[in-house]
């Protein structure tokens, strides 16, 4: 089974054994997890024309003989039949494409060519710097030996080249059943073009899942790619401290455009929490929560956790909140399942102490303490009169300590 870079500017000889030019190029018609067979050669006279030989007319196609079944005019054709095409050598070879099993983006550094079902067709992408060396020539030399082959299986690759938003929309349904941070890892591994075009092809609660676990090195130039009217609706979508995070890495001005697109409602909040330093309380609390009133029974307050729930990362309490919004305390998720739905949630509450809560300003240190001292999952903040803010989680705090990982 021959490689395609031992194949193209081969002699191409017809029946008569007769040389009719050199391989420039092979052409196939990709159809998303089958091998794809070979459609045409794309033949280079000796007058510089351009030929285009159906793939039925080749008898041998081999890395050292290519030779047809016919004469040369007879089954050469001057114009290519209409149809959707991918020349392997101009639109695959050295692109990136995405390997859907591994979930990681790859160079094309080399095709392996093969028999599937009595039809050639390309069975697999050479990824390996070994692959480079056999492009070069240099595959049989000593030095070659300590490189490995690997190949991908052509059924499991997603070309990003070519027409793009065609392919981009089928590349987010194959990674969509991905946890966000493996497509994020996706993003980040293919150049910003490709990245914000698959960002923008997701739906955008998923998107904005993806952008909320993206490096947030790249988060602002991802950004500026999808422009504003996408991201901004992307960014509505993002849990109100990761936006908060994300739109102060942009100047007043793009915040200011970004913030304008968002509802207002959730810009405002955004606003409040940028005012915050970033390494405290304030600036890494999340506003989204489940509050309910102490006078709800147990089934207004599900009703509630149901209505809540997709714009959270996760529900693990509800808060207890009068009227003026102070905090009375916190119902676990738990206990709220095993209650009986006529029961009140004030006689489940457990209230909270001030030394179970936070303050808008206390840093990360305190922050720290707190939660290692009691093993808490998550804290509430509370202003001077004991109102209910929002709530820090250990998952902001490993994000402050660890932006990167």
């Amino acid at each position: 089974m021959p490689y395609i870079s031992e194949l193209l500017n081969n002699e191409v000889h017809d029946s008569s054994d007769r040389k009719v030019g050199k391989l420039k190029d092979i052409l196939i018609r990709p159809k998303n997890g089958s091998f794809s067979p070979l459609e045409f050669l794309v033949v280079r006279t000796k007058d510089g024309d351009f030929r285009y030989i159906p793939y039925r007319f080749v008898a041998n196609f081999t890395s050292s003989d290519i030779s047809l079944k016919g004469l040369f005019n007879t089954i050469a054709l001057a114009q290519l039949p209409a149809g959707q095409y991918t020349y392997l050598g101009r639109d695959v070879l050295d692109q990136q494409i995405v390997d859907v099993a591994g979930t990681r983006v790859v160079r094309v550094n080399d095709l392996r060519i093969g028999d599937f079902e009595d039809k050639m067709c390309v069975l697999a992408i050479d990824s390996s710097f070994r692959g480079i060396l056999r492009r070069l020539g240099l595959e049989r030399f000593w030095f070659s030996r300590p490189f490995s082959v690997h190949l991908i299986d052509w059924r499991q690759a997603q070309l990003l080249g070519g027409s793009g938003k065609l392919q981009l929309n089928t590349l987010a349904e194959h990674l969509s059943r991905l946890h966000p941070a493996d497509m994020a890892n996706v993003v980040e591994e293919l150049d910003v073009r490709y990245g914000s075009g698959l960002l923008a092809s997701l739906d955008e609660k998923e998107a904005a899942k993806v952008l909320e676990e993206v490096d947030p090195r790249w988060q602002s130039i991802l950004v500026k790619y999808l422009g504003t009217e996408k991201a901004s609706k992307i960014l509505a979508q993002m849990s109100t401290d990761e936006m908060a995070d994300l739109i102060k890495s942009f100047s007043s001005e793009e915040a200011d455009t970004l913030l304008s697109q968002v509802g207002s409602g959730k810009a405002k909040t955004v606003e409040k929490l940028i005012s915050y330093p970033d390494n405290t309380a304030g600036g890494l609390m999340a506003t989204e929560l489940v509050t309910a009133r102490p006078d709800w029974t147990v089934k207004q307050a599900i009703e509630e956790v149901r209505k809540m729930s997709e714009s959270m990362r996760s529900v693990g309490y509800v808060y207890v909140t009068n009227v003026d919004g102070t905090l009375v305390g916190v119902v676990s998720l738990r206990r709220l399942l095993l209650a009986s739905p006529d029961d009140k949630m004030e006689a489940l509450v457990k209230p909270l102490t001030l030394a179970l809560t936070l303050r808008p300003y206390d840093k990360v240190r305190k922050i720290i303490k707190l939660m290692t001292k009691y093993n808490l999952y998550n804290a509430a903040v509370l202003d001077k009169n004991k109102k209910l803010l929002g709530v820090v989680t250990i998952d902001d705090v490993m994000r402050e300590m660890f932006p990167y990982a």
